[in-house]
């Protein structure tokens, strides 16, 4: 596990990486080059936090679409020029069918979730009425 010194190094390794709001392969690639060329002490916990935070980084700018019809591609690119805006960061859109959700939406960016489906609004509900 790795101690609270590698976890900020490995944090500030990450923000070497992101270029305009991504994650830029180049610059990942001379980080691990340069980590090669003089390993620190305890050179794979560091790899794995490193490996942690990249891939949280790769997570805010990817967001899921859960629906439970149909979905329009206008819809698509809709969302995501208004979660690009929000984010303040370009953010792809995935669709995935999710029958559970009996009718809308739920969308995911990173740990945020949008739930505007009618499955949310039941549990919602069922929540209050408990």
């Amino acid at each position: 596990m790795a101690d609270k010194s590698q976890k900020d190094f490995a944090k500030k390794l990450t923000q070497l990486s992101v270029e305009d709001g991504l994650v830029s392969p180049e610059k990942v690639d001379a980080v691990l080059g340069a980590l090669t060329e003089k390993p620190p002490r305890r050179l794979k916990a560091l790899l794995k936090q490193y490996l942690h935070c990249i891939k949280q980084e790769i997570r805010k700018s990817q967001a899921v679409v859960e629906h439970s019809g149909e979905i329009g591609e206008e819809t698509l690119q809709d969302l995501q020029t208004r979660l690009s805006t929000r984010y303040g960061r370009t953010i792809s859109v995935s669709a995935r069918e999710n029958r559970d959700l009996i009718a809308g939406l739920r969308v995911s960016v990173a740990d945020d979730v949008y739930d505007v489906s009618l499955a949310g609004q039941l549990e919602s509900l069922a929540r209050d009425v408990h």
